[in-house]
Order: C-alpha cells, then structure tokens, then sequence
C-alpha cells in the first residue's frame, strides 16, 4: 500500500494479515461479544486452528508485559474472552451468532477491506496526516451493520463481497464532483454528481450525491457555500458475480442540514410530486419521491456502464440494536453540546437560538427512533425499488427476499431512448446523463488545449 505524502500510520496497523488478526482479536472482538455501544453477537469458529490462532495472539500479547500484576489482569480477561469464544451456541439463543468455518479466509478479506479503507480515508480526509485509532476500531466493529441473515452463515463471503465492492472502480470518474447540466424542470439550476466516500456505520462504502446548485452562484468558487441542494445520497457497492457487474444499493438517505434549507428545496418540493403522475397511489404508499428521482438517476449512471442488475437487502441483522444503543450516545453528545446548565452553555443557547433549534430537531428526528429507522431501511427501501417497475418499462424483479437469498434481485435493460421512462423529470434526468459523454470529452480537450498552448 502506496500511502499519499506526508501521510503516516502506525505500523502496528498496517494492513497485514498479522495486524488485521490481531487488532481485531486485541481490540475489537470484546466490544462485539459484550460492549454496551454495539450491537453484540457471537462469533462460531468451527476449526480447531482457529481457537488456537486467536489464543496465541491473547498469549503474545500478554507475554509483552513485564508488569506480572498487570500480566496477570490481561490473561484473566483473555480467559473470559475465549469462554464465550469457545461456548457452544443453540438455535433458542436469541443472539445472532457469526459461524466461521474458514478463518484464513475471514481475515484475509477482513484485512482487504482495510486496506483500501485506510486509502479512502486519506482521499476523504485531506486535511488529515495520520491514520487514527478510532478510524481504525469504527473499521473492525462496524462493517457487521450491513450484514444480513444469510451473511452470517457465511461471513467469510460477505467479505469477499465487501472487499470487491471497496475496491471497485466503477465511478471513479467521479470522485471529482462532475457537472452534469442545467435542469429545465428546475428553472435551469445545475445539476452535479459526485462519487462519495460514506462512513463505516454507513450501508456501504460508496455513496452517489447528486447535487443541485443555484444557477446564480454556480460559477462562485470563491463562496464557501454556494446555495444547493443534495438529493437523498444513494449508497451502493458494486461486485462481480459470474463474470457480471452487479450493484447492491444498501440505502436512500437523505442528508441534507439546516444549511441547504434554501428555495432549491422549496422548489425541489414543489416538482417532486410530479414524479407521481400516473402511477397507481398503493405504488406512491410510504414512497418518498426524491428517493425515486435520485434512485432513477443512479440507474442510467449504472446503465452507462452496461450494468442492469441490481440487488437490495431485506433487512440487517444488527441494525436495530445498533440504533437503540445509540440513543444514550445521542441524549449524551447533545447534553454535552447544549444542555450543560453552566454560564457558558446557558449564553450558549441565548447567542446561536437558531443553531440551538436546528440541533434540537436534528436529535429528536433520530433520538428513540430506531422502529423509523429500521422501517426506513428495510420496508420503505423495497418499496421505492419495486417502484422502479412502474418508471422501466422493461424492468422484473428476478427473485423476491429469502427466495434465494436477503436480497430483492432486479433486471432493469438499459434505456435506449427516453420514451421508455414513465415520468418528465426521470426522463429530463435521463436526457442529462446521455450528454455526459460530451460534457466529459468537452472538457478534456479544454485541458488538453491549456497545456499544449502552456508548453
């Protein structure tokens, strides 16, 4: 691994198999078996090997202590440790058990995974010079999240998966944010796109963001904050599977703050619906409309690639846990931010009232709202799927959730003509995204000719 300049990381987490092995063992494992802030599950290491593998990087790690006294303390909780480890699981326990039946395998494609992480990290955090613990934890604890039920009979697939997904390359055209075109149905405001960089908590490694600015102050590059508006962020992986490009789209949020709270948004409302002409109202039932026109055009991107199928998930193992251990981390980071009855915090309130009240709406629409969230997940991101079936016209859904696997599975062709979308503005998205070719080629040459006349 090629680290950009002036980046550093520690060596003890570069990304080896024996560092990737033993940070998870040391560092991680525990806070999964028993932690108060994860969602806890077990682990059913199946080889023989593999218990002696984790034991001797317990032994290890304690044997580098000169202290006997505090030698002794680690070796008393490495035993805790490989107790449960090492404890028979039955179907009538309610916690999810992770059945490891190949751990070569499952550090290996941990390790991977990591690996491009600490490079996406450094691409997503410029300003950053080193790699952090925390990075490196919130990594080996939280890529669990997207696991559905099927992933943990078989996790050392689901890594595999994963590593191919971190690693692809699909849309790195767009890491840069691309300027897509000005929007009619939008009274002519630009449209971007960018490949963006999601979080370890987050449904996938990648997320598209579409982003809509005012035409006014586009050109601005001086102003921080150009007004714009994001439609709901689509997060998606992409991995092969027999010798076919297939996208997984974990989730549809949207992340829009205060800030972005602008006319786009009032007008973006106002067209939005728009998007439910003609289609049957049990099609329109807990439907989000930008979530389909963000959806849709994440599908012709997908399309320029010649890639047509597309699978989402039926649900996540541990994300509702995840959720409502959450909400003591919520209550405590506001009370912290705002709440804390000093001078300071009392001014505080009285000098930012407007942050004051974008903060305190911000936490209760997550605060206690894991039941939302998790129907936000599952039940509201198959409808808006299924939905697509009645903007394609030759869209199928191949295999419903648990008839082959977690997964809803859909085959949408690739558009050949705007006609064959159901909706105006899908197909005046559509129309953007076949001109990109030309606004890219555009633009090569443009730099193309800077640097031939700078010669």
């Amino acid at each position: 691994m090629k680290l950009p300049n002036n980046r550093t990381i520690a060596d003890d987490w570069l990304p080896t198999f024996e560092n990737v092995s033993r940070e998870f063992v040391l560092d991680s494992l525990e806070k999964l078996l028993s932690s108060d802030e994860l969602p806890n599950f077990k682990f059913d290491f199946r080889e023989k090997e593999a218990i002696e593998f984790i034991e001797n990087i317990m032994k290890e790690y304690a044997n580098s202590f000169k202290d006997d006294e505090y030698k002794e303390e680690i070796q008393a909780r490495h035993e805790k440790l490989l107790k449960k480890i090492k404890q028979k699981t039955n179907e009538n326990d309610e916690t999810p058990v992770m059945i490891i039946n190949d751990y070569k395998n499952f550090f290996e494609y941990l390790r991977q995974s990591y690996e491009r992480h600490i490079e996406l990290y450094f691409q997503r955090r410029k300003d950053s010079t080193g790699f952090n613990r925390w990075e490196k934890n919130n990594f080996f604890e939280q890529i669990w999240l997207r696991a559905t039920p099927n992933d943990f009979n078989n996790p050392e697939e689901f890594l595999k998966r994963q590593a191919e997904m971190i690693k692809d390359t699909t849309f790195e055209k767009y890491d840069e944010e691309t300027y897509l075109g000005k929007l009619e149905c939008l009274n002519n405001h630009i449209v971007c796109i960018k490949n963006g960089i999601a979080r370890t908590w987050d449904e996938n490694f990648r997320q598209m963001e579409i982003t809509i600015y005012d035409k006014e102050h586009y050109d601005n590059k001086e102003l921080w904050n150009r007004p714009h508006y994001t439609l709901p962020v689509i997060r998606y992986g992409i991995y092969e599977k027999d010798n076919k490009k297939i996208c997984s789209i974990g989730s549809i949020q949207d992340k829009n703050g205060r800030t972005e709270q602008n006319h786009l948004k009032k007008k973006i409302d106002r067209q939005k619906y728009k998007v439910n002409k003609d289609i049957p109202e049990e099609d329109t039932w807990k439907v989000e409309p930008k979530n389909v026109i963000a959806l849709s055009i994440f599908i012709n991107l997908l399309h320029r690639e010649g890639i047509t199928d597309i699978e989402v998930p039926s649900m996540y193992v541990l994300d509702y846990e995840y959720h409502r251990k959450r909400n003591k981390y919520l209550l405590k980071e506001f009370k912290q931010e705002w709440i804390r009855e000093d001078l300071w915090e009392r001014q505080k309130r009285e000098k930012y009232p407007e942050e004051y009240k974008e903060a305190y709406k911000s936490f209760l629409k997550t605060f206690r709202k894991q039941d939302l969230i998790s129907e936000i997940k599952t039940e509201r991101l198959l409808l808006t799927a299924r939905r697509l079936l009645n903007h394609y016209s030759k869209a199928n859904i191949t295999a419903y959730p648990e008839e082959v696997d977690n997964y809803i599975h859909m085959q949408i062709p690739v558009v050949k003509n705007a006609r064959e979308i159901n909706g105006d503005i899908l197909k005046e998205f559509y129309n953007l995204v076949q001109a990109l070719d030309k606004k890219i080629q555009k633009e090569v040459d443009k730099q193309w000719l800077e640097e031939f006349f700078s010669l």
